[in-house]
């Protein structure tokens, strides 16, 4: 599915919606509701030349330069939660609003595989080097707050149903940010033949990214109308998001000022939300 392509769509409906007249209505609109997603995938890069202790780097395990590293992490998600307040206009069985929406989910991280920045694999670990390695790599939140445009439909025209059954779709733009991001690796010498400051080469990273993005999104509904002014109603919504691709920093790295770039893929988003309208 194409981004790009609910834009102009949308640009379509507007005119017909801001000159009509009688049979319009103005509303305000507030939701809430879980969001959900399958995992997200990360992946990352940096420049770094270094050949780490305790590693076959070449003869005699001398370090030597190299290109980078390439690191992927699968991401699973918890269920959260998602808040939106809106505006907007409708004309018999047409409306188009404009809405904000927050939304937030804890995430996991489960390393997958390192490799170098050309994808060949790395350097194997040396189990006679007497030099240990420690790593903890955690992860927080993905937290999207957006602003969106959505053009629905009653699939059921008629407005004196009590029951009326929609269809939407929407674009907008959002901030992702995963909070939280942290990795650290310490080095040390457990024994012989390990020798010299193999802490030298330890590292530290920890801060949020973020992005701005761009979504697509579809929706399915039903309202209720409790009075001539209040709808009640709960809506399914399935949101495409751009990847999320930031450039991070190191607190403390071998190398001075390297950074990495990182990208987080697969941030669609379900969510069911319950929904009240308010005709001004």
């Amino acid at each position: 599915m194409k981004l790009h392509i609910f834009l102009p769509l949308i640009i379509l409906i507007i005119p017909p919606l801001t000159a009509c007249g009688q049979d319009s209505n103005w509303y305000l609109e507030l939701g809430i509701g879980p969001t959900f997603s399958g995992d997200l995938a990360q992946e990352g890069f940096n420049f770094d030349p270094s050949c780490y202790p305790g590693y076959f780097c070449g003869s005699a395990n001398i370090t030597e330069p190299r290109s980078g590293y390439r690191w992927f992490y699968k991401i699973p998600t918890d269920p959260g939660l998602s808040f939106q307040v809106g505006a907007g206009k409708e004309h018999r069985s047409l409306r188009i609003d404009l809405n904000l929406r927050y939304s937030f989910r804890n995430l996991e991280q489960i390393f997958n595989r390192l490799t170098s920045l050309d994808d060949s694999p790395t350097p194997e670990y040396d189990p006679d080097s007497g030099v240990i390695s420690t790593v903890t790599a955690t992860i927080g939140r993905l937290q999207v707050a957006s602003i969106r445009v959505n053009t629905f439909i009653n699939l059921l025209p008629s407005q004196d149903r009590a029951f009326r059954p929609y269809l939407g779709i929407g674009t907008g733009v959002s901030r992702a940010t995963v909070t939280d991001l942290y990795f650290e690796e310490r080095f040390s010498c457990e024994n012989l033949p390990c020798k010299g400051d193999v802490s030298s080469y330890d590292s530290l990273q920890d801060e949020d990214l973020a992005d701005i993005v761009l979504l697509a999104s579809g929706h399915a509904g039903v309202e209720y109308a409790l009075t001539e002014k209040f709808l009640a109603g709960i809506r399914f919504s399935y949101a495409l998001h751009q990847t999320l691709s930031s450039e991070g920093t190191y607190i403390e790295h071998k190398v001075e000022e390297l950074t990495n770039s990182t990208n987080f893929s697969k941030l669609n988003l379900i969510t069911t939300m319950a929904t009240v309208r308010y005709r001004l």
